[in-house]
């Protein structure tokens, strides 16, 4: 059975989505309250430096992992998860380690791809916020904008995706008979080279035998 512990890829992805949210929040107070030069004041400071670093990194953690668990449960109320009950008893009764990792790996990317959604609409907001902090070049402010919700639409239609790859996977390795999948079977015109190779691997004497 394929492992279901988290990995270093998933503790790394939710520390990526909290430093997200985080850089967005600050954005958007920076935008409207120039926050910059308040905290530029004690970053020059060793001891914020000794004080902040490791509780921002857990503070990280915990915003991406309870964003990413929050935005999936609302987002799910309108786009159901491709990943049911039912899909999961169908992967656990294919008894393919493979299968059972790839419906992991879905899970977690899913999960992380749901926090990002959260995370590119903040980092929205903070690009839009400081458009009046970036005269004359406050075009970028926008190219943010919209690049961020563009990014945060993207992101539950690239979870179901993945989703959806769990399904189409699991049905072709449970199908009654074992055919294979259509794209998998040669076309009725091609050559037949398994025929062909075991016919001139059969020994001369049995050929003799026949004549």
């Amino acid at each position: 059975m394929a492992s279901s512990k988290p990995a270093i890829e998933e503790v790394s992805g939710f520390l990526g989505v909290g430093s997200l949210q985080i850089l967005g929040v600050f954005l958007i107070l920076d935008g409207t309250l120039g926050f910059l030069a308040f905290l530029e004041t004690y970053a020059k400071t060793s001891t914020w430096a000794i004080l902040v670093t490791v509780p921002l990194l857990v503070v990280s953690y915990v915003f991406g992992l309870i964003s990413s668990l929050g935005t999936q449960a609302l987002l799910e109320r309108f786009i159901p998860s491709q990943l049911t009950p039912a899909l999961f008893r169908l992967v656990s009764e294919s008894k393919s380690d493979a299968l059972m990792q790839k419906w992991f790996d879905a899970e977690r990317h899913s999960l992380l791809l749901h926090g990002c959604v959260a995370a590119y609409l903040l980092l929205a907001v903070g690009s839009w916020a400081e458009v009046s902090m970036m005269a004359p070049f406050g075009f970028v402010g926008y190219v943010g904008l919209v690049g961020g919700v563009v990014i945060a639409l993207l992101c539950p239609l690239l979870a179901r995706r993945i989703q959806r790859q769990v399904a189409v996977f699991a049905e072709a390795l449970t199908e009654p008979g074992g055919t294979p999948m259509a794209s998998e079977m040669p076309p009725n015109n091609a050559p037949n080279f398994d025929g062909q190779q075991a016919g001139s691997a059969r020994s001369p004497g049995a050929s003799q035998c026949e004549r």
